[in-house]
């Protein structure tokens, strides 16, 4: 028996046929999906207790009261999305009731999920925006339909900003390389390749040897000085650049970071900790001058209070 990652949840372990032992960290779980078991919660629980299921989600919310049940630890791989890359990448909740009906989608059951959501959102650094929380069917290649019209993303998403406000006042800014606040020149190009991609596309340029000015930079906003964590999102790929260099702008100067572009795409990689004074001019940079060879991608920064 394990016990459950949420303390509002109880533990109904699902069958070993039908999730994958992970061990995912913080920087490998960047989604929310958002389910309707076309059923009951109990017949969804012991679905996924059964070993002829294949299929399996993280959380079931019930639907009078908001109860959650947990069938796979968060740091595993459940069988939920339809989607292998998004299983990997994201955590499933299964919400009880049908798609055509929806006097199932109760009150209870919006506050009880969208307080998970908030919990998931903070734990793992997973921006409250309606790319990283999504239904089963906005998933690539999904054939599924739920959680359908009847789902109030509107009142839903409310709900997480406001229970993730009231867990914490933690200030966290995401710039995007299609941002007003991110410069680079023609040199990088953009692209909308990878799957792996944050948003709409990314930037791509050729590495150098020499120095070079050419930088892809990120402008971020800090509110008090105080120290920060800063994250960088990449689409992977095995002829991406193997050392990319990032360059953070602090109270003590410039520091580098170097990083390999090669894996952990699709994701939040942090770059570390850095004090950091009050003010709108500070800057994440991606520099093209690497011995490695491989595109270096520039997708997208985060910082947050640490």
């Amino acid at each position: 028996m394990a016990r459950p990652d949420y303390g509002r949840a109880r533990w109904y372990g699902a069958h070993g046929n039908n999730y994958s032992n992970a061990r995912r960290g913080r920087s490998q779980i960047s989604r929310v999906v958002i389910h309707v078991t076309q059923g009951s919660w109990s017949s969804a629980i012991n679905w996924f207790r059964d070993g002829r299921a294949g299929v399996s989600a993280h959380y079931t919310v019930r639907s009078n009261d908001g109860f959650i049940g947990q069938s796979v630890q968060e740091n595993d791989i459940a069988y939920h999305a339809g989607n292998w890359t998004y299983n990997k990448t994201s955590i499933g909740i299964e919400h009880e009731g049908y798609v055509s009906n929806p006097a199932w989608f109760t009150g209870a059951m919006y506050r009880s999920s969208a307080r998970l959501t908030a919990h998931l959102c903070d734990k793992y650094n997973i921006p409250i925006d309606r790319n990283h929380i999504v239904g089963h069917n906005e998933v690539p290649g999904a054939s599924h339909t739920d959680p359908g019209r009847h789902w109030d993303w509107g009142r839903y998403m409310s709900l997480v900003r406001k229970y993730a406000g009231s867990r914490s006042n933690t200030y966290r800014q995401i710039v995007d390389n299609r941002s007003q606040r991110f410069r680079a020149s023609r040199n990088w190009r953009g692209s909308h390749y990878s799957s792996q991609r944050r948003g709409r596309d990314y930037r791509f340029a050729k590495p150098v040897r020499s120095w070079n000015a050419d930088r892809a930079m990120f402008k971020i906003k800090i509110p008090s000085t105080g120290v920060y964590k800063i994250w960088a999102w990449w689409p992977a790929d095995s002829g991406y650049n193997g050392r990319t260099r990032f360059l953070v702008r602090t109270s003590n100067g410039w520091v580098p970071r170097l990083r390999s572009q090669r894996r952990n795409g699709g994701r939040w990689v942090g770059l570390g900790k850095f004090h950091m004074r009050a003010g709108d001019g500070w800057w994440v940079r991606i520099d093209r001058r690497s011995k490695s060879s491989g595109y270096i991608i520039a997708d997208a920064v985060m910082v947050k209070k640490a």
